[in-house]
């Protein structure tokens, strides 16, 4: 039986700590109620917005002008053969700690990553050589267009790096229930990002939850965890940029004339057998290129990025509001374009903004349309 609730405020709801109220609000535990609430929603015309741990979103300061639907399933079954059913509610880092804890390897290195499981899919979370593409099996999910259950698989979910038709073709259609991982009983050990390597020299085959506490101290030390802030946060606000060859060559020359200081550093992303328009997209650290621009420590008022890892955007006082955050992400995107001729793309959900709005805070269309789609 759902309970709807009005004018519920979103800020504690976030990790971020900011945002106004949702006109409507309603809890979702027994998923036999969300063809009901859906049916309500469509019934008096209401945008919809699916809420889980709240880790990657930052909402308008006049809230959301909808129903949102707060996931709070809950349950991890293991199915046999080494894969685990777990339910959107779940926070995602208890699903690794179980993980760990049933010796089932291929999530290890995604420890401490914000949320709730039913966003992992969404953005195709990844982090320290681990991908959740790598070992999800299929997402069990309510189709709003057939008004169904529907099971779909790995490849009909269509990742990408930090994509998949949930935040791209298909956004707002479906409603992610649980998720089935393929894991294994066999060590399968990814040291290959360097603070990992760094950390187990000497130590070839560290067992999982030395992996694991590992992998907690390096993201403590770099991001704070928003769970647990007291400065709100929603994670990275910046995505890496992927840049094909013939832009690389435009961001070398502008580190040429503007950050030559940095250009060494740059240089290392190249990747050893690169052919000039023949090469396929080279990753470039956004935490690097805001360094090089002096970004680190950045603050406008009550936000700021954050000192050791500046691609994440702190509510440094608690009082931050969004128009500010948004203020200061405009500010800072257009000084990396300036120095590098790079566009930073911005990695969480924008909740309650206009096109125009957001137009307004340097957004440009092809933004704009994912976030107001």
């Amino acid at each position: 039986m759902m309970h709807i609730e009005r004018n519920r405020p979103l800020k504690p709801l976030t990790t971020f700590k900011i945002g106004g109220p949702a006109r409507e609000f309603v809890e979702l535990s027994d998923l036999n109620d969300i063809s009901e609430i859906l049916s309500y929603a469509e019934s008096y015309h209401l945008k919809t917005l699916v809420l889980g741990g709240g880790s990657n979103m930052l909402v308008s300061d006049n809230g959301f002008d909808g129903l949102v639907i707060n996931v709070r399933n809950q349950g991890i079954a293991e199915l046999g053969d080494n894969q685990i059913n777990i339910a959107s509610g779940e926070i995602w880092d208890n699903v690794v700690k179980f993980a760990v804890e049933q010796g089932l390897w291929g999530i290890e290195n995604l420890s401490r990553i914000p949320g709730r499981t039913g966003a992992i899919a969404v953005q195709n979370v990844g982090a320290y050589g681990q991908e959740v593409s790598q070992v999800l099996v299929n997402v069990e999910v309510y189709d709003r267009k057939t008004n169904t259950f529907r099971t779909l698989s790995n490849d009909e979910c269509g990742f990408s790096y930090r994509k998949s038709i949930f935040n791209t073709t298909e956004k707002n259609r479906h409603v992610i229930l649980s998720t089935i991982l393929q894991l294994s009983a066999e060590p399968k050990r990814n040291l290959s990002y360097p603070d990992v390597k760094k950390r187990f020299e000497g130590n070839p085959e560290p067992t999982q939850q030395e992996i694991r506490e590992a992998i907690k101290e390096i993201r403590d030390k770099k991001f704070p965890f928003p769970a647990e802030s007291t400065q709100g946060n929603a994670g990275s606000f910046f995505k890496n940029s992927l840049i094909s060859s013939e832009q690389f060559e435009e961001v070398e020359s502008n580190f040429k004339k503007h950050l030559p200081d940095y250009l060494d550093r740059l240089l290392k992303y190249k990747p050893s057998s690169f052919i000039p328009h023949l090469s396929s997209h080279i990753k470039i650290p956004s935490a690097f290129i805001l360094e090089a621009c002096g970004l680190k420590g950045f603050r406008r008022g009550d936000v700021m990025l954050n000192p050791t890892q500046p691609v994440v955007v702190l509510n440094v006082t608690g009082k931050a509001t969004a128009d500010e955050v948004l203020c200061l992400v405009k500010e800072v995107r257009a000084i990396v374009e300036e120095k590098t001729g790079l566009h930073l793309y911005t990695e969480p959900e924008l909740i309650g903004f206009s096109a125009e709005e957001l137009r307004g805070y340097g957004f440009n269309e092809e933004e704009i349309a994912r976030y107001t789609g």
